[in-house]
């Protein structure tokens, strides 16, 4: 009896072993929390470029002709947001993936996951401007792929080892992440606070002798704009450290899945920094 109890032991903790690991649960939370920051900055892109154009519209007096134009590239800016939105998912469901492989749960994937080898080929096709190299698309392909596979497949020790050990991938997914934050939102930004300084000339020209009252107004709402776009661009940076930790923590878990004291600090700093990603997007969207 006792040496049927020890082998039932031994089984169970071959099939449950890593994955009950609360460090790889930790850190599929605080990834998905991530995902879901780098989710929203990707919607304030275009919505940065909506923003610029209802001041431009009552201050500058463009012509609805100007304005369809401008309105124009807004909604290039959405389409290529939303296809960058779509590779986010593998962030996503990878996170999503691993925690339920982790917590010994019934794996449901996010279907979104599904959609992102049909982003990469409109990248891979689109004759604008495309910020990813065919290493990162491949990789970020490769990488969807192995989701989809870990989500079907019941051997829960053996896919979350398999997960892992696509750092490679993960790191080329994390760049993707950068580097549409600092290539496409960053400089958006960048190109509305340069724009809220030439209304506010406008308007000390302009206006302010015309109609005070009305100038007084909008210059104080281009104030708070300033203001708004701050908090914005401080939120993005914090979403930059947080990648850069994300990596840091899925290297040490390739490396080291048991709890670690590199690990334990690693997971510790992560989760901080992610807790400032939380309050910096709720308080600057």
């Amino acid at each position: 009896m006792q040496l049927i109890t020890g082998i039932l032991l031994i089984v169970s903790l071959a099939i449950t072993g890593c994955a009950e690991l609360p460090a790889v649960k930790n850190f599929s939370a605080n990834t998905l929390v991530l995902a879901g920051s780098v989710d929203r900055i990707a919607e304030d892109t275009s919505a940065s470029c909506f923003r610029r154009l209802s001041l431009d519209v009552p201050i500058k007096g463009i012509t609805d002709e100007k304005r369809n134009q401008y309105a124009g590239v807004c909604d290039q800016l959405k389409q290529s947001s939303d296809l960058f939105i779509d590779l986010n998912s593998t962030t996503r469901g990878y996170a999503q993936v691993l925690g339920q492989l982790a917590d010994n749960k019934l794996v449901i994937f996010d279907a979104d996951v599904a959609g992102v080898k049909n982003a990469i080929a409109k990248l891979e096709s689109s004759t604008g401007q495309v910020y990813f190299n065919a290493a990162q698309l491949n990789a970020v392909g490769s990488l969807a792929d192995v989701v989809l596979r870990a989500a079907s497949d019941a051997y829960r020790q053996q896919e979350i080892r398999r997960l892992l050990e696509q750092h490679e991938d993960f790191v080329q997914l994390a760049a993707v992440l950068q580097t549409f934050i600092r290539r496409a939102y960053l400089p958006t930004l960048a190109n509305e606070e340069e724009n809220i300084g030439s209304l506010e000339e406008i308007l000390a020209d302009k206006y302010t002798n015309l109609e005070p009252l009305r100038a007084r107004e909008l210059l104080e709402l281009l104030k708070q704009q300033r203001i708004n776009l701050a908090e914005r661009k401080k939120a993005a940076n914090d979403v930059l450290t947080g990648i850069a930790k994300m990596v840091e923590v899925h290297r040490q878990l390739l490396q080291s899945p048991d709890n670690s004291k590199l690990l334990i600090g690693l997971l510790k700093d992560y989760g901080l920094q992610i807790e400032n990603v939380r309050k910096q997007i709720n308080a600057s969207f």
